[in-house]
């Protein structure tokens, strides 16, 4: 009974080191919906990252200092609060179960009482099955848009274009279902509204657009160094 015991103790104990490894891993490579939101303090200037996994840092090592929000705050020093609200799979698009209004980081984004809102939805839009036509794209955004825009602590705006893709092995389309053929349709889309309603506007896609070597295996995310060179475009629009 005694072996018995112990080989179940053993047994159970390399299950639970396992699965902390396994956890571990899946953390630090941004596979969760897991953020880590510190307080600003008084006097700061709080800026929210809204947006999809390219916000969040999915499959960037480490998301947790090494995605663009993280990267930006560290960037834009003590006078400024960054928080990551972004979600994987999240569209700007309402009428669907990915919509970001549906999402916790959402409601904890308006909490928040950010002063400035960094927008970046839209490469989820672009998938066959959720987008209908950039009229509709636009007015979801706009919709989503006015929503920060009305909060009373916020002074500014700024619309992030969705970063570039790169297609893997013989696909058509991006890895997870974004569209090629969309997305170059989401990108005139947030260039149409920032320029109807005067917004500040960030292009990831067109500094992403000739750097494969900034992103991972799937043609979709940046890693850290490609998170660094959004935060450094964005840090320019921040300041400016």
């Amino acid at each position: 009974r005694v072996f018995m015991k112990k080989k179940i103790f053993i047994i159970v104990l390399v299950v639970i080191l396992v699965g902390i490894i396994v956890f571990g891993g899946v953390l630090l490579l941004g596979c969760t919906p897991i953020h880590f939101h510190s307080k600003a303090e008084d006097g700061q200037i709080k800026v929210a990252c809204v947006g999809d996994s390219l916000t969040y840092g999915m499959l960037v090592f480490n998301p947790f200092a090494n995605s663009y929000p993280i990267q930006l705050g560290k960037m834009l020093g003590d006078d400024y609060h960054v928080l990551n609200f972004g979600h994987s799979g999240a569209t700007a698009c309402d009428d669907v179960a990915d919509s970001y209004r549906k999402t916790l980081d959402y409601k904890q984004s308006i909490d928040y009482q950010p002063n400035v809102v960094i927008i970046m939805l839209g490469s989820n839009d672009s998938k066959y099955h959720i987008w209908q036509d950039k009229d509709h794209y636009k007015q979801e955004l706009v919709e989503i848009i006015n929503i920060y825009k009305d909060l009373p602590s916020v002074e500014r705006i700024i619309l992030g274009i969705p970063n570039a893709g790169f297609c893997v092995g013989n696909k058509k389309d991006y890895n997870y279902d974004i569209s090629i053929v969309n997305l170059p349709l989401v990108i005139e889309g947030v260039k149409e509204v920032a320029s109807e309603y005067g917004y500040q506007c960030v292009d990831t896609y067109e500094l992403t657009k000739n750097h494969p070597e900034w992103y991972k295996i799937d043609g979709v995310h940046p890693n850290a160094d490609g998170a660094k060179a959004m935060a450094e475009l964005f840090y320019e629009a921040v300041i400016a």
